[in-house]
C-alpha cells in the first residue's frame, strides 16, 4: 500500500506581492550624473529600477529592460548607452550590490569611451524612486509536492514572479522559494536544481511557470510510475 506523497518538514506558504513605490529626491540629467546617483542610492531604489521593472514589463509583454536601459534609448537617444545597459541582467548577481557595480562599470565605460556623450542632457530627467516588495499572505499552503503543483498552477502572476524571480534577490542567489522548499523541506535536491537552471530570460513568466510544472510533473510521474499529471 502506497504511503502517499511524502510530506515536508515545513509546508510552503503561498505569499502575493505588493510593491510600494517612493521617490528617493534624486534625479540625473546625463549618463555622467546618473553614475553618480547609481554609486550613492539605496539598495531599494537599485531594486525598484531592475528587478521590480522587470516584473511589470513581464506582465505588459514589454521589451524585458531595466528602466536604466530604457532612459538611455528614450531620454538619451544612445541605442549604444542602452544596449550595454540592457546587457546587465539582475538574475545573473546574487546581491543588489553586485547588481549596482555591474550596472555602474556599464556606465564608466561609456564614460570613458564618449566623454562628451556622457555629458549631454536628456531630454527627461530620470527621477531615482525607491521600492520595495510586501508579501502578503493568501492563506494557502503546500504540504507535499501535488499540492506545492496545484498552488503554482493557481496563483497569481505577481505570486508565481514574487516566489520565483524577487526571492532570488532576497535568498543571495542561492534559488527561489519553490527550489529553496524543494531542497530544505522535502529533501528533493535534484528536482530544485533542476528548477534553479529555468531562465526567467528566454520567455514569459508564463513560459517559465510552464517549465517549472513540467518538471513537477515528471517527479510526481517517477515516484508513482505514472507519467500522468497528478490531480
Amino acid at each position: 500500500m502506497s504511503a502517499g506523497p511524502r510530506l515536508a518538514v515545513a509546508p510552503f506558504e503561498i505569499y502575493t506581492l505588493a510593491h510600494v513605490t517612493r521617490s528617493s529626491g534624486q534625479s540625473a540629467n546625463s549618463a555622467n550624473e546618473l553614475l553618480a546617483a547609481l554609486a550613492n542610492c539605496s539598495d531599494e531604489s537599485i531594486y525598484h529600477h531592475t528587478i521590480a521593472a522587470l516584473r511589470t514589463r513581464f506582465a505588459s509583454s514589454e521589451r524585458l529592460l531595466n528602466d536604466y536601459a530604457q532612459w538611455a534609448y528614450d531620454q538619451l537617444g544612445r541605442s549604444d548607452l542602452g544596449d550595454q545597459m540592457a546587457m546587465v541582467d539582475s538574475q545573473e548577481f546574487q546581491t543588489i550590490g553586485q547588481l549596482r557595480n555591474a550596472l555602474c562599470e556599464a556606465l564608466a565605460n561609456f564614460q570613458s569611451a564618449n566623454p562628451g556623450a556622457a555629458r549631454e542632457p536628456a531630454k527627461r530627467p530620470f527621477s531615482l524612486c525607491e521600492g520595495m516588495d510586501v508579501r502578503v499572505p493568501v492563506d494557502q499552503m503546500a504540504r507535499n509536492l501535488p499540492e506545492l503543483r496545484k498552488g503554482i498552477e493557481g496563483m497569481s502572476g505577481e505570486s508565481f514572479y514574487l516566489h520565483f524571480v524577487a526571492s532570488r534577490a532576497r535568498a543571495d542567489g542561492q534559488g527561489n522559494d519553490f527550489s529553496l522548499w524543494l531542497r530544505n523541506s522535502l529533501g528533493l535536491g535534484k528536482l530544485a536544481a533542476k528548477i534553479d537552471e529555468i531562465d526567467v530570460m528566454e520567455g514569459t513568466l508564463e513560459d517559465a511557470r510552464e517549465k517549472l510544472l513540467a518538471l513537477i510533473d515528471v517527479e510526481c510521474g517517477t515516484r508513482t510510475g505514472s507519467t500522468t499529471r497528478p490531480e
